[in-house]
């Protein structure tokens, strides 16, 4: 029977991979005229862009003149940071 460690680690996992996603997505989003990959990036967004925000807030004054978001990549460190003290 798993425990509630092992389900919150799958739960990361997977958040992990709509982040992904999103930013995968979000690279050839503009480009593309298919709704179905149009409405996708909007559901992932939906579901990242709350998460990512407070970071992009943290991080807007070292980057606003880079033009590359980082948060993402802070993101997906501090979930794999979580995941690894749950299943440790």
């Amino acid at each position: 029977m798993p425990t509630i460690a092992h389900i919150l680690s799958r739960a990361i996992d997977i958040y992990m991979l709509i982040v992904l996603v999103n930013v995968l997505l979000s690279w050839v989003v503009f480009g593309i005229q298919n709704t179905t990959v149009r409405q996708i990036y909007w559901i992932t967004g939906q579901v990242v862009d709350p998460v990512l925000q407070p970071i992009r807030n943290i991080l807007n004054p070292v980057s606003r003149n880079i033009g590359i978001d980082f948060s993402p990549i802070v993101l997906l460190f501090l979930l794999h940071v979580l995941n690894r003290m749950l299943i440790s």
